[in-house]
């Protein structure tokens, strides 16, 4: 059974694994845990000093310094790595800002040249560390990298979590638009009518393979919006469930569950209660035999 589930779990598009993973999750928290305990800081377990300085604080934090963590391979040297190179970008696109007629034309601009420049293949459960040093990416990663940006240069940013994908819109005075993270060649999006086309198709039955997140929807059922605006710690939160799903698939469960504690301290939502319930069980299982 455990193979299997190692299986299930992964974020991947093949719904007719999803209605056993969650029949899973809801057997073994009804008969282990129960549902939504809380998680206080004292029950946490630090991977690092770095990590654990961050998470203690996490108001005054930067973003970056919060999504960063998550990788329990990130020490000072790997995090002053990425901050260098993220306040290096970060200065040539403020440069850049000026230089553009319409905002339409610099985040048009923007968005593309990171994508060129910044986010070179795509890969599952990859951590935002490792993307800044090899430009792999997911659906996350990528999203929480223009977030940083955006939230950097100004602009107002609503990032979009749904069932199964990450996504968000840029809010520029009274235009909007779309940021698919993970559409190289299109997935700058300005038209009004394409930006509602377009979150129809998020929403609708027929979906693009792009799961980034684990979904409770089967096939031939109806996605729907989790949250419309992901708080920056909240967006730590799913960083880390990633994380924990990631050491779960290698087997390595006793980090899996304290990664997903830390992805639930920081964002309680039901997704992620039910994932530790089930995670926390199986730990209590095993520790029994």
């Amino acid at each position: 059974m455990l193979r299997n589930f190692i299986k299930e779990i992964a974020l991947v598009s093949k719904r007719q694994m999803i209605n056993r993973f969650y029949i899973l999750i809801f057997l073994t928290a009804k008969a282990f845990l129960g549902f939504g305990q809380e998680v206080n800081m004292s029950d946490l377990r630090f991977h690092s000093e770095l990590e654990k300085a961050v998470l203690v604080n996490t108001s005054s934090q930067p973003t970056l310094s919060l999504l960063l963590v998550a990788d329990q391979s990130v020490d000072h040297e790997r995090a002053k790595s990425a901050l260098n190179t993220y306040q290096a970008n970060l200065a040539f696109y403020q440069n850049q800002q000026s230089k553009y007629r319409s905002e339409e034309q610099f985040l048009k601009f923007f968005f593309y040249r990171v994508h060129r420049k910044e986010l070179k293949s795509y890969e599952q459960y990859v951590s935002l560390a490792s993307q800044f040093e090899t430009g792999q990416y997911d659906c996350l990663t990528a999203t929480s990298l223009y977030y940083l940006y955006l939230t950097d240069l100004g602009y107002k940013v609503n990032l979009v979590e749904t069932d199964y994908h990450i996504y968000l819109k840029v809010n520029a005075g009274d235009r909007s638009f779309l940021f698919e993270s993970t559409d190289p060649i299109a997935g700058f999006i300005s038209s009004e009518i394409e930006i509602f086309e377009k979150e129809k198709e998020y929403l609708s039955a027929q979906r693009q393979n792009l799961s980034g997140i684990s979904s409770n929807t089967t096939d031939g059922q109806k996605s729907y919006i989790l949250n419309d605006k992901l708080t920056k710690k909240e967006l730590a939160g799913l960083n880390y469930y990633n994380r924990a799903i990631v050491a779960w698939n290698a087997k390595d469960i006793l980090k899996a569950v304290a990664l997903v504690d830390k992805s639930f301290f920081l964002y309680p939502s039901d997704r992620i209660s039910n994932v530790r319930d089930y995670f926390r069980g199986q730990s209590e299982l095993l520790a029994s035999k």
